[in-house]
């Protein structure tokens, strides 16, 4: 692994997902950050151009679990872990031994712990890959929860909402931006809230102003993600800032 992918020099920071009625910590978000202050953007990119992507992202993965469920119990009501995966990673052969490992070292975890597929244009072939629709059914046996990322940034992404039938829909920041002046981003969020009632637990993210939570609120979002509910920080700071969320 190169020097800048090396486990001493990247850690986890902890985003707040928040249920908007009564303002309860839904789960975290595990979000990668370098300690040479290179953005994860920059650290994916030169991992893909190195070869070592699926290092980078299953050692992101074993680091933000081991660091979130030292502190965290894994009982049922606990706050869920959202875990961002490649693709490219669910398909690599790799992956249920490395999946088997951090379970024996962590049992009962799988059921509090949702993996967020990351879409990125160099991975867009691997949405097309019948096998991935297996690779999250054999992931569900595990007991994962299964998230689609930026639902509504592409094209293709209402197709992978019907193929893979995602517990969690997080719909893109730019619906949460502006969302309390733009009646037509209000409707589009409107059809997603009914669309997921009782099927998919909606996420908005993207929530940094009050005038936007408020409409998210009486829009009747279930669960908000953003700056202005918790930005990404340590978990003992995530947990504080979760907990007075301004909902």
């Amino acid at each position: 692994m190169a020097e800048s992918m090396k486990p001493s020099t990247y850690y986890a920071a902890y985003q707040p997902l928040v249920e908007l009625a009564n303002g309860q910590c839904f789960g975290y978000e595990a979000l990668l950050r370098c300690a040479s202050k290179q953005s994860p953007e920059q650290l994916f990119q030169a991992a893909r151009q190195a070869g070592q992507l699926y290092e980078l992202d299953t050692a992101a993965m074993r680091g933000a679990v081991s660091s979130y469920f030292a502190e965290m119990p894994a009982g049922r009501n606990a706050p869920y872990l959202f875990v961002n995966l490649f693709p490219s990673t669910l398909l690599n052969p790799l992956f249920p031994p490395f999946l088997d490992e951090l379970l024996a070292a962590f049992p009962g975890i799988a059921r509090r712990i949702v993996l967020e597929i990351n879409e990125a244009a160099e991975e867009d072939k691997m949405w097309d890959v019948r096998l991935l629709g297996q690779k999250i059914r054999e992931l569900r046996a595990y007991g994962f929860l299964i998230a689609l990322d930026d639902v509504g940034s592409g094209a293709a992404s209402l197709r992978k909402i019907v193929e893979y039938e995602p517990d969690v829909v997080k719909l893109d920041r730019y619906f949460g931006s502006q969302l309390a002046h733009h009646p037509n981003k209000q409707k589009l969020v409107s059809l997603f809230v009914d669309f997921c009632l009782g099927q998919s637990q909606l996420v908005l993210e993207g929530l940094e102003e009050l005038d936007d939570l408020a409409a998210a609120k009486a829009l009747g979002v279930p669960v908000g993600q953003g700056f202005l509910l918790g930005r990404p920080r340590s978990l003992d700071q995530a947990e504080m800032i979760g907990s007075n969320a301004a909902v």
